[in-house]
């Protein structure tokens, strides 16, 4: 094999840099991988959705009908619904849980894509060798900041136009923070930078996260390839077992963390919504027991 096209797959940067198709920016990598996660969720979720939907009592022979997929897809989502987000959204929760669940599922899937190494295999089968004129498929869409950012500007969208819709006085009135009127003039842009931040942060944590995991993946791999190419023969093969094994331990860790990232997404999602629907009526409810000096009667 090449040895150039060797030392161009350890490259930990061109893992991480999204690249355009025929050197046009309309289409990317990070575009491809989008389709291909939404394509993938799609035949996963759906046949997996319409099992769950026709199974009976949950014996095991439904179980067993039901297929591994169906019954992992089902279990996850009932944490998320019933342990997670019930206890924020309380009665609103099956009113909202349906995008929740599709956030979650769709960047844990992009996250999961992104560390199968695609354009790699395709390069060495000489199917799409990369080059000066990259044209081809892989790399994790949520690596690319522009990717990231849009899923935080769609959660921003839905969480601040979810409580407009429900209710566009007590909206802006949380703006004040429930602070006296001369605090306005502080609190309210202060909430309002919040209101901005929050997206904010949920787009730079799941770029840095998994741009960060695959940085040293790709490091870890560029060491076995200089190890086995500047020593060679049995010693250059014998030290780059141990960069191997490091990166099979952070291939594994990355996994968890495709888990862990899509969940915090999901999770903050839907406790800022939370806080912009909920909050509110949780306060006048508490403010109501101090007064009353007893809980109001059901």
């Amino acid at each position: 094999m090449n040895m150039n096209l060797l030392l161009n797959l350890a490259s930990p940067m061109g893992h991480v840099i999204d690249k355009p198709i025929y050197d046009q920016w309309y289409v990317s990598n990070a575009t491809v991988m989008l389709v291909l996660s939404a394509i993938v969720t799609m035949l996963l979720i759906i046949p997996a959705a319409r099992k769950i939907a026709t199974g009976k009592s949950g014996t095991l022979e439904d179980l067993r009908a039901k297929g591994t997929l169906a019954n992992l897809v089902e279990v996850i989502c009932l944490y998320l619904r019933d342990e997670i987000f019930k206890p924020l959204l309380k009665e609103d929760t099956d009113k909202y849980i349906g995008i929740l669940w599709t956030f979650f599922w769709f960047i844990l899937i992009n996250n999961l894509l992104g560390l199968v190494p695609i354009a790699d295999i395709l390069a060495m089968l000489k199917i799409n060798p990369m080059g000066d004129h990259y044209v081809g498929i892989g790399g994790t869409a949520t690596q690319s900041i522009w990717v990231t950012s849009a899923l935080a500007i769609i959660s921003f969208i839905f969480m601040n136009g979810t409580a407009m819709k429900k209710d566009f006085v007590g909206f802006f009135k949380h703006l004040t923070a429930g602070a006296p009127v001369f605090m306005w003039p502080i609190m309210v842009p202060v909430e309002i930078i919040g209101t901005f931040v929050k997206p904010f942060a949920l787009s730079l944590r799941l770029f840095a996260n998994m741009t960060g995991g695959h940085i040293i993946v790709a490091t870890l791999l560029g060491f076995v390839v200089s190890l086995s190419i500047g020593f060679g023969g049995a010693v250059g093969h014998g030290l780059a077992i141990f960069p191997l094994l490091g990166t099979m331990a952070i291939y594994l860790l990355e996994v968890l963390v495709s888990f862990i990232q899509a969940f915090i997404f999901t999770y903050l999602t839907g406790l800022f919504l939370s806080q912009l629907i909920v909050h509110d009526h949780d306060h006048d409810h508490d403010h109501g027991h101090d007064e009353a000096g007893h809980a109001p009667s059901h």
